[in-house]
């Protein structure tokens, strides 16, 4: 339970001080809570940029853009498509 303790006698004055004072305990939990998250996240990065990471992602990713665009892939792609034969029937019919 919060103990708030007012100065005033006044109700109102003293629910106005209790809301103030709980909004300042939630802001301070949603800061701390981006400030962590925050530190977790250049972290990381810092750990995959002194890795090595994002070179391996590039060269994997470029070897993988080469393997799609060559003839065997294309055909395997062909070959594995369950709509071809609707494919080759609408363009004939065009």
């Amino acid at each position: 339970m919060i103990k708030i303790k007012s100065t005033s006698t006044s109700g109102a004055c003293q629910h106005c001080s209790w809301n103030k004072t709980l909004k300042m305990k939630f802001l301070d939990w949603y800061l701390k809570i981006g400030v962590v998250s925050a530190l977790v996240g250049a972290s990381m990065e810092l750990f995959m940029i002194k890795t090595g990471f994002y070179d391996k992602v590039t060269v994997l990713e470029s070897e993988k853009r080469a393997w799609e665009n060559s003839p065997d892939a294309q055909a395997i792609r062909e070959a594995l498509n369950p709509w071809r034969q609707i494919d080759t029937e609408k363009t004939k019919k065009s």
